[in-house]
């Protein structure tokens, strides 16, 4: 178990990562491989399937180039993944939480560029 949630911890460190990156950049080349990874992870966890459908919806908006939608769903899911923190412990929530705030803190740098 020590090893999946070590995978996890890192996923989370490399998709904040990712997302810092891509705002700064005011890019999104990539992102959705990264999104598409956590599609797969998360659509085996019941509790967390609306995330899931919601990183699908942002995939799509991001495919799609629909900048408002992409905010909207950043925001969402910041909320989404602040509050799943709740149930995680130790290193895990406190990654989870600091997810959650990339992806809000996102929302808000990518509503700036529209």
């Amino acid at each position: 178990m020590e090893t999946k949630e070590k995978n996890y911890t890192e996923q989370i460190d490399a998709t904040v990562e990712t997302i810092t990156t891509h705002v700064e950049k005011k890019s999104v080349t990539g992102l959705t491989t990264t999104l598409s990874k956590w599609i797969d992870v998360l659509e085996d966890h019941k509790d967390l399937k609306t995330i899931a459908a919601n990183l699908k919806k942002l995939k799509q908006a991001i495919d799609d180039k629909e900048g408002k939608k992409i905010v909207s769903l950043m925001e969402t899911l910041g909320e989404q993944v602040s509050d799943a923190a709740e149930m995680a412990t130790g290193t895990e929530a406190t990654k989870i939480k600091h997810l959650g705030k990339a992806l809000t803190s996102g929302s808000k740098a990518i509503a700036k560029f529209l």
